[in-house]
């Protein structure tokens, strides 16, 4: 560690930003979540419904292009919290929505809420591409990893407890209305959010990042670092599209999983977040982002070879198998998503930084709003076909699982290819997790300072 890194502090007021980002997490965790999705089911969509549902978010991402000229303009802070202001407004909408009688028509509801959420992620997509380079400036370069940690532990902590109150809430209620209340506790939790994001220290957008004539696109797209880092996202994220539009339908449709049962997983999943985030931030910093998105690729692949046997009806979805999936899901997620975002803040040059973040999310969106759309599509032209290989039980479910498997292991190759001069050589890791790691834990527990 440098003299640098150890005299770098945290900024006064970063605070107000974890505490932005719980509230922040209650609000889009009902409105882009599972809660959501349920609603959707409850008005009996098909899956292609589903992944239109899961897509606008991404998709309307792809308005952070038009929108990075003006972050430089208008400021970090006062063009975030335009955009986060007009979508919180649009909840109430959604309350509304879920209030009108169960006897009106289908498609009415089922239109109107698609409306809404396409005004909400539009505002949001407008807006959110001020927020990483907000961050990119106001954290200093050796203190990334611990602030995502603490970032994304907020969320993991704000998920867990908004999980476990609407699976109280859910657990025997028949109906939408149910739903309705719990857009109005996002409605007010979106509001106080905006009380600490006006709070969070604002910082000048540097000169140097300030675009003066037509952007050149294509050159920042090919530039090396930024765009092995692209590449890899899309692939990673073709396989997250599929596994996400179908572990829904699969333990509702044919296990017969009931509401709360999967507000209850996701709080587990929550649960487990907030251990795995522990640290990772600080492993990180010492050993770059490239060893724990290897790490993380492995536990995925793992991961939805369990949910393939699930589909295939080899293995039952036990209580047990459902609390180890939901801890090897979120150990995945945690050295994905924090790796990730702290090696996109290193790779992308200060010089037109808000163009390059919003080309990173734009791209990665697209490939996150399309695909599934695709992979809803897919599963509906496969519909009830079944063809039997042994125990093995090929269907619309275990096709996709299998296929994110594949997709998954294809990823490490350009994993390998990611562009870190600072991270640790993969052999140097392993030896590091594998034979050092487990030593100093068993060294501790002899000498009795299992905390040392």
């Amino acid at each position: 560690m440098t003299a640098t890194e150890t005299t770098e502090k945290m900024p006064v007021g970063i605070g107000n930003a974890y505490v932005f980002q719980v509230f922040n997490t209650i609000s889009f965790t009902i409105v882009l979540g599972l809660p959501m999705i349920l609603f959707f089911k409850h008005l009996g969509v098909t899956a292609a419904v589903l992944g239109i549902v899961m897509a606008l978010p991404a998709l309307l991402n792809t308005l952070q292009i038009p929108a990075a000229p003006l972050v430089e303009k208008v400021g970090y802070r006062a063009f975030v919290l335009r955009g986060w202001t007009a979508r919180t407004f649009m909840i109430l909408g959604m309350a509304g929505v879920a209030f009108l009688p169960a006897r009106m028509d289908r498609v009415t509801l089922i239109a109107l809420m698609l409306f809404l959420l396409f005004i909400y992620n539009a505002s949001r997509g407008f807006s959110v591409c001020g927020f990483l380079p907000w961050m990119t400036q106001l954290v200093p370069e050796s203190l990334r990893g611990r602030y995502l940690s603490r970032d994304q532990m907020a969320t993991a902590l704000a998920m867990l407890g908004t999980m476990l109150v609407t699976t109280a809430v859910t657990h025997g209620a028949t109906g939408t209305a149910v739903f309705g209340w719990m857009f109005l506790v996002a409605f007010a939790a979106g509001m106080i959010s905006l009380l600490f994001l006006r709070k969070i220290p604002d910082v000048p957008v540097p000169a140097t990042s300030k675009s003066s004539g037509e952007v050149p696109w294509k050159a920042m797209l090919l530039h090396p670092p930024f765009f092995r880092l692209v590449v890899y996202n899309v692939v990673v994220l073709v396989a997250l599209s599929g596994s996400s539009v179908c572990w829904v339908p699969l333990l509702r449709d044919v296990y017969r999983f009931e509401d709360w049962q999967f507000l209850g997983m996701l709080s587990l999943f929550s649960a487990w977040s907030v251990v795995a985030l522990w640290g990772v931030g600080a492993v990180a910093d010492r050993v770059g982002s490239k060893p724990l998105l290897g790490l993380s690729g492995i536990v995925l692949m793992a991961h939805w070879l369990l949910w393939a046997a699930v589909a295939a009806r080899v293995v039952a979805p036990t209580l047990w198998l459902v609390v180890l999936m939901q801890m090897s899901a979120a150990l995945s997620v945690a050295l994905y998503t924090l790796p990730n975002t702290r090696l996109a803040m290193a790779v992308v040059p200060e010089m037109g930084r808000s163009h390059f973040f919003a080309l990173f999310s734009v791209t990665t969106s697209v490939t996150a709003g399309i695909f599934p759309i695709v992979w809803g599509m897919g599963m509906d032209a496969v519909g009830d076909w079944t063809a039997r290989w042994a125990t093995w039980e090929w269907n619309q479910y275990s096709l996709v699982f299998t296929g994110a498997v594949l997709i998954m292991g294809v990823s490490l190759f350009f994993r390998a290819r990611l562009l870190e001069p600072k991270a640790m050589p993969t052999d140097v890791f392993l030896h590091e997790l594998l034979v050092k790691t487990p030593s100093r834990a068993l060294t501790r527990l002899i000498t009795r300072r299992p905390l040392a």
